[in-house]
């Protein structure tokens, strides 16, 4: 079993995609980031792509064009949630 690499409470009324940058500046490098549907948004993505990391992020319905995933992948995501 892992130990979280960076923690950080937020107030319950904020969403949670509002700390991804923060977080994902904290724990440094990574190679891939696994999400639900609340965290498609470009701004997300194009933070992952810059630092060389795949998003595996299902795309919400309101996208007119659905971005695709691995779907493998996602489907482990409860490993580290």
């Amino acid at each position: 079993m892992s130990r979280p690499l960076v923690l950080r409470l937020s107030p319950g009324n904020i969403n949670d995609i509002a700390f991804a940058p923060t977080l994902i500046a904290r724990v440094g490098p990574i190679t891939g980031h696994i999400a639900d549907k609340a965290y498609d948004a470009n701004s997300l993505r194009r933070l992952l792509a810059e630092g060389g990391a795949k998003a595996v992020i299902p795309s919400t319905s309101s996208r007119k064009r659905p971005i695709p995933y691995d779907r493998i992948a996602y489907r482990r995501r409860n490993r580290i949630e």
